[in-house]
């Protein structure tokens, strides 16, 4: 894709079509919103115009990895090193909480260099082992599951 915000939701949505159907719905959830603060990050962060951005979304035995990788020549930013907890985010402010979105997101987040470029991977399990929210009622004194 090229690093321009405009390629963001066709990448977004060509990505969550590819593994539809390998994750659970939570899971895709968590997904999409990981591959969209991602590459909007990278789009802001690492200079935007004719640039290339790669995206690899391929299937790993019992999950789905995604590896985006920096345009050549961007400078290393690791995304654990950076991100806030989501609780510490001031809830006025209007940015601030894709690094943690990502890292509270994805089952897995690594950061580094891969045949000489930048690459974020981001992991995906096609089980959804977190816990379900559990339903309204349930949580409603008196009320019966």
């Amino acid at each position: 894709m090229l690093n321009h915000i405009d390629e963001v939701d066709r990448i977004v949505g060509q990505s969550c079509a590819a593994v539809c159907g390998a994750l659970g719905v939570g899971a895709m959830a968590r997904f999409e919103i990981c591959m969209a603060e991602a590459l909007t990050n990278l789009v802001q962060h690492a200079g935007g115009g004719q640039t290339r951005v790669d995206v690899v979304v391929r299937e790993i035995n019992v999950a789905i990895g995604v590896d985006i990788f920096d345009p050549e020549g961007a400078a290393h930013f690791d995304l654990c090193d950076h991100a806030t907890a989501l609780c510490d985010v001031d809830p006025m402010t209007q940015s601030g909480r894709g690094l943690g979105l990502i890292k509270q997101c994805a089952d897995d987040v690594f950061y580094g260099s891969l045949n000489g470029r930048n690459r974020l991977f981001l992991m995906f399990l096609k089980v959804d082992t977190r816990l379900p929210l559990a339903p309204l009622k349930s949580q409603i004194s008196g009320a019966k599951p």
